[in-house]
């Protein structure tokens, strides 16, 4: 009996080798495929208001990171979407950011606008930029033809539809505010102004704190909400999902995908396309997300 677990004991130790082997290798695999592919993930979101189809592609957290020469692979998948918009949604500075990094935004917006039209929205890496070195900067992008939005609303017209696009960093709860200082903020102004809004509404929010968590979701009905931020949880897990998010930690509740957050408002959060700080991306590739506005039924 026990010379037969000892016989037994190196088969049981080669399986688990063997498996342990095929997992790192598996892993690996993952990890450099993260490195060179880009994905395209499409969601269609049907509103009342849309007589027109409107396509956008949104483009996230890019952290400074470029695909093979000068981006071209990047370009090449957002231009065969033949897109009506381009989305960049934020953190397309790198964490650890140096003053001249903004030219290489400034380039990446300028190539995009050779696609379609530009909307440029405010990451926490932007406004951390700009606590640094001002607001300046931000006429360089307009510079370029795109629309900026740093805590405001635009209605744009759009292959015949008005839409109402806004854009804000802050939380659309109290935060620990009183109810009085929350309905001073900027962020209460955006989406209020939203919410209000005859037209179809969409939230440019990078992060989907903003309105995903607490009161958020019960206070606001705004059509659609789309959001970054998350890295699509970093390293996913299958069957899973994201292992981490920045803000909302592990096992994020909201890190990739589709959401309803109420009876009106949906929300599409991206993955992106870098890792976080110098966590690689595993079993998430980098990806452009497309959106497809339609008319309501």
């Amino acid at each position: 009996m026990n010379s037969a677990k000892k016989r037994g004991l190196p088969k049981l130790l080669r399986m688990v080798l063997a498996l342990f082997a095929i997992l790192v290798t598996v892993i690996a695999i993952s990890y450099i495929m993260c490195l060179c592919c880009i994905k395209t993930t499409q969601y269609d979101i049907a509103l009342e208001g849309i007589e027109n189809p409107v396509r956008l592609v949104v483009v996230a957290d890019t952290h400074g990171k470029v695909f093979g020469k000068d981006n071209m692979p990047l370009y090449k998948k957002i231009r065969a979407q033949e897109p009506d918009v381009i989305v960049l949604l934020g953190d397309l500075l790198p964490s650890e950011f140096e003053k001249a990094d903004k030219a290489d935004v400034i380039d990446l917006t300028q190539k995009m606008h050779g696609i379609a039209q530009v909307f440029f929205a405010m990451g926490n890496h932007e406004r951390k930029y700009s606590e640094k070195y001002g607001n300046g900067w931000l006429n360089q992008i307009r510079d370029t033809g795109a629309i900026v939005f740093d805590e405001e609303c635009k209605d744009i017209s759009l292959n015949g539809n008005t839409i109402r696009f806004g854009s804000t960093m802050g939380h659309g709860f109290l935060f620990g505010r009183t109810r009085e200082e929350f309905e001073a903020s900027p962020e209460y102004a955006v989406l209020s102004t939203l919410e209000s809004s005859p037209y179809p509404a969409i939230l440019l929010a990078h992060m989907p704190d903003t309105i995903a968590f607490e009161d958020a979701r019960r206070w606001w009905h705004i059509d659609l909400a789309l959001c970054g931020h998350t890295h699509g949880g970093v390293i996913r897990i299958p069957g899973k999902g994201g292992l981490y998010a920045p803000v909302q930690g592990w096992w994020p509740p909201f890190d990739y995908g589709e959401y309803q957050l109420n009876d009106r408002m949906h929300m599409i959060i991206t993955s992106g396309i870098s890792g976080h700080n110098h966590i690689p991306r595993i079993f998430n590739l980098p990806e452009i997300c497309v959106v497809n506005l339609i008319p309501a039924e």
